[in-house]
C-alpha cells in the first residue's frame, strides 16, 4: 500500500469513528428524551379523558394545560416540544373512545426524534384506560397537578 493511502486511512478510519459515535450518543439521548414524552403524553391523554367525561383529546391544542399532570413530561414542559418528538394518532384516539375501532394501532403515540425505545406501551395503556379506566401509572389528577403548577410557577 502507497504510504499517501496509509495516512489517509489512518485518518480517514479514526474520524468516521468519532462521527458515528457522536451520531449515537445524540440520537440515543434524543430517544430517551423522547421516550418520556411519549410515557408523559399517554398520562395526559387520560387526564384530559377524565375531566372531558372520557372523550379523549382531539389534537395537540387540546392538550395545553395538561403539563403537569404527570410527572414524566421532561423540560421542556410544554405541548409544543411534545409535538416535536412525539407523534400522536388522535383520529384514532376518538375513533376507539367511540367505539368505531376494535383497537388502537400499534402507533398510536409514536417517537419521531432519535433511536427510538419505549418505557411504557402507549397503545395497551391507553386501552386498558378507555375499556377499563385503569389510569395509566404517573398521572396525577387535577388537584394534584394545580398545585405543582403553582410551585412551579413561582407561587407563594
Amino acid at each position: 500500500m502507497r504510504q499517501r493511502t496509509k495516512t489517509l486511512l489512518w485518518i480517514a478510519l479514526p474520524t468516521l469513528i468519532v462521527a458515528c459515535l457522536g451520531w449515537t450518543a445524540i440520537n440515543v439521548q434524543r430517544g430517551i428524551k423522547s421516550a418520556y414524552y411519549e410515557w408523559g403524553v399517554t398520562c395526559i391523554i387520560a387526564s384530559y379523558a377524565e375531566d372531558h367525561d372520557g372523550s379523549p383529546p382531539a389534537n395537540w391544542d387540546d392538550l395545553v394545560g395538561y403539563e403537569y399532570h404527570t410527572k414524566y413530561l421532561p423540560d421542556p414542559r410544554t405541548m409544543d416540544a411534545a409535538a416535536q418528538h412525539i407523534s400522536v394518532d388522535f383520529e384514532s384516539l376518538v375513533a376507539f373512545a367511540n367505539e368505531d375501532i376494535p383497537d388502537l394501532p400499534a402507533d398510536v403515540i409514536t417517537p419521531i426524534q432519535g433511536i427510538e425505545q419505549h418505557w411504557i406501551h402507549p397503545k395497551t395503556t391507553l386501552e386498558r384506560y378507555f375499556r377499563d379506566g385503569e389510569r395509566p401509572h404517573g398521572s396525577f389528577d387535577g388537584e394534584y397537578a394545580k398545585q405543582l403548577r403553582y410551585y412551579a410557577e413561582g407561587g407563594d
